[in-house]
C-alpha cells in the first residue's frame, strides 16, 4: 500500500504542532494557580503568577530559564524528582533562578496568597 506523502507530512506536522502547543500551554500554566502574561516577545516572557494557599497543581516543566521575583511574603514548597522536598520562606523582593527544562511542582505552603513575577529568558 502506497502512503500519500501529503497525508503523512500533514500528520507529522500536526503531531509536532499539537505536542509543542501542549508543552507551551502546560508551561504557561506552570505555577498551577493563576498565571497572567504581562509581556511577551521573541526574547522574554514576563508572567505574574498567583499561588493560592493549599493548591497543588502537579508537576510542570518550564521551557525557558527564568528569574522569579517574590511580590508577597510567604512560603513556597518545591518538589523535584530525585531531590529532597524543600519549603522556602520568602520575603517581598526575594529573587531566585531556575534553569530551563527542570520538572518540578511548586505550591503555596502558607495561609496567604503569594504573587511572583517570572521573567523567562527565551534567548
Amino acid at each position: 500500500m502506497k502512503l500519500n506523502r501529503h497525508f503523512l507530512s500533514g500528520a507529522v506536522c500536526g503531531a509536532l504542532l499539537t505536542g509543542g502547543l501542549s508543552y507551551y500551554l502546560h508551561s504557561a500554566s506552570a505555577a498551577g494557580s493563576d498565571a497572567k502574561v504581562l509581556l511577551e516577545n521573541d526574547r522574554v516572557r514576563v508572567r505574574q503568577v498567583l499561588f493560592q494557599p493549599g493548591v497543588r497543581p502537579g508537576p510542570h516543566t518550564h521551557p525557558y530559564a527564568h528569574v522569579g521575583v517574590i511580590l508577597d511574603e510567604g512560603s513556597l514548597a518545591f518538589v523535584e524528582k530525585g531531590k529532597k522536598d524543600e519549603t522556602v520562606n520568602f520575603k517581598s523582593g526575594d529573587a531566585g533562578w531556575r534553569d530551563a527544562n527542570v520538572t518540578h511542582e511548586v505550591f503555596n505552603a502558607g495561609k496567604r496568597s503569594i504573587r511572583v513575577i517570572e521573567v523567562e529568558l527565551k534567548k
